[in-house]
């Protein structure tokens, strides 16, 4: 522990890059524990490092981060969950410092997409992170069985141990692999190394047994590798992903069977993964159309709709002013409208706790974020990142107001930002050029 210490006073003198790295690494895989004298982890790290980077904006010639309509947008959003949680009794200290750390790691991004001229530094953080999740389902797999999920940093760390929802592990790796996706197939200069994480992001998916997270990362890849396909600059790299795609899945459904008699693999694990991941989806399929499934296949699947049923029926006998401007951020949880669990509707969970006010200004601000990299003709790897957690919450929670999401859209501003900067204009012969060079 001295030497880490000794380590990071070091890296936030001379390195406070690797600082960054180390903090988004662990907003992305949502690691945190109490350092001794009680200081928390990620707010410590934050804090510190938003004062050694402080006084060096000016040294840096970008444009600054209140300079931006859509930063203001996205504070005006935050300020807006801070005041509803008061009216209604629910913001503390703990809750006003999870909306400063919001804005803060939002801030951090911004200033690192302008630093490093990119996304750099959340790719890297993001690679780690969802390497880390996918340690911790192998890790419970191999020594717990099956879920709950068992942390590695728990056999540091004890007395931080929580139970953890499966499900998380598969969208962080689901966002993961959409923005590596989606950087290797618009990045001038593509890296070929970015290829190698992306099944490990999908493996963890898998091992996640996230049916969510499975199927919006299904619906990004259709729809990014189909627009890839489509683009002279961008169609050789999809083809290829295409083609790598093509050989792991028959590689899968022959090898794997003959893999698990070999090597002993239990049968229960992939019988799981197949109920969970084929026949559940599929059954939920067949009742929306209105034909013949199996009850037994739906299981989980059943009580999410039942989750969702209820926290709609609650909204609908809210007062006329709480459906407007909400029951405040964690209002359903702290009311136990369900009983102990949240809507599984991330959507829905917006309208009950934030109102019908709190869902315009937000998805106003992704609107804009939309119309923007439109405008400027930018293929965002944060901005697809942002549109894969709004699918997957259609089933869950609050990923979409998480400090993960927030370290997102400040990059993302930066990118936008960066992009409406006068410069240069690149042409498609010379994004041909570039791409011809592969």
């Amino acid at each position: 522990m001295i030497a880490a210490g000794i380590f990071f006073l070091y890296a936030v003198v001379k390195k406070p890059d690797l600082v960054a790295v180390l903090l988004f690494t662990l907003v992305v895989s949502d690691i945190n524990f109490n350092l001794p004298g009680g200081l928390p982890l990620r707010t410590t790290i934050t804090l510190i490092l938003f004062m050694r980077i402080y006084g060096e904006q000016s040294k840096l010639d970008y444009p600054g981060f209140f300079s931006n309509s859509l930063t203001w947008h996205m504070i005006f959003f935050i300020i807006y969950m801070c005041l509803v949680s008061m009216m209604n009794g629910l913001l503390d200290m703990a809750l006003f410092k999870e909306f400063l750390l919001c804005f803060i790691s939002s801030y951090l991004a911004y200033y690192y997409y302008f630093k490093s001229k990119g996304h750099a530094i959340l790719k890297k953080a993001m690679i780690l992170g969802g390497l880390i999740c996918l340690a911790d389902l192998g890790y419970t797999y191999a020594f717990n069985g099956g879920f709950p999920v068992i942390r590695v940093f728990y056999q540091f760390v004890p007395e931080a141990f929580a139970f953890n929802n499966h499900n998380f592990f598969g969208y962080i790796c689901g966002t993961c692999f959409v923005f590596l996706l989606s950087d290797y197939l618009t990045a001038r200069a593509a890296n070929k190394y970015t290829l190698l994480f992306m099944p490990a992001m999908f493996l963890g998916v898998l091992l996640s047994t996230s049916r969510g997270a499975l199927i919006a990362m299904i619906i990004m890849t259709v729809f990014l590798l189909g627009k890839g396909l489509l683009s002279k600059t961008k169609g050789k790299r999809a083809s290829r992903i295409l083609a790598i795609t093509v050989v792991c899945v028959v590689l899968a459904t022959f090898i794997l069977p003959i893999a698990t008699d070999v090597l002993g693999i239990k049968s229960e694990f992939l019988e799981t993964l197949t109920k969970r991941l084929v026949d559940e989806p599929l059954a939920m399929v067949n009742k929306m159309m209105g034909n013949s499934y199996k009850a037994e296949s739906m299981e989980t699947v059943e009580w999410r709709e039942e989750a969702s049923n209820l926290a709609y029926n609650y909204y609908k006998n809210l007062p006329s002013n709480d459906q407007a401007l909400g029951i405040g951020y964690g209002g359903f949880l702290a009311r136990d409208v369900g009983h102990g669990y949240d809507a599984h509707n991330g959507i829905l969970l917006i309208f009950i706790e934030l109102g019908f006010v709190g869902f315009l200004i937000y998805f106003s601000l992704v609107v804009s974020f939309w119309s923007k990299v439109r405008k400027w003709k930018i293929s965002s790897p944060a901005f697809n990142s942002i549109v894969f957690i709004i699918l997957y919450v259609t089933s869950h929670n609050k990923e979409i107001t998480s400090f993960f999401a927030f370290s997102i859209m400040g990059s993302l501003i930066g990118e936008i930002t960066y992009a409406a900067e006068p410069r240069e204009e690149v042409t498609e012969e010379d994004q041909l050029a570039a791409f011809a060079n592969e």
